[in-house]
């Protein structure tokens, strides 16, 4: 995965489609999966990606599409960020 500068991530949290993706259920949902596996791994990853560098990112989603509430959590979300 590329990493992004300091600025893009900026810039995408300023986009309102993204910014209401992550406000949607499916989100709130996948971040409260998150939240009960690993506290600690989720802040690490999240602060890194803000630093530019998603891999962590990517990584608690992989382990998380195997929980299949969760996948379909993340379905619901891709399916509506392809609108």
């Amino acid at each position: 995965m590329p990493q992004l500068d300091p600025q893009q991530v900026q810039d995408l949290l300023k986009n309102q489609a993204l910014r209401q993706a992550l406000s949607s259920p499916e989100t709130q949902k996948l971040l409260g999966q998150l939240k009960k596996q690993n506290p600690a791994q989720l802040q690490a990853a999240a602060q890194a990606a803000m630093a530019g560098d998603p891999s962590g990112l990517s990584g608690l989603l992989q382990t998380l599409s195997r929980d299949p509430d969760a996948a379909r959590a993340m379905d619901q979300l891709n399916r509506k960020l392809s609108k």
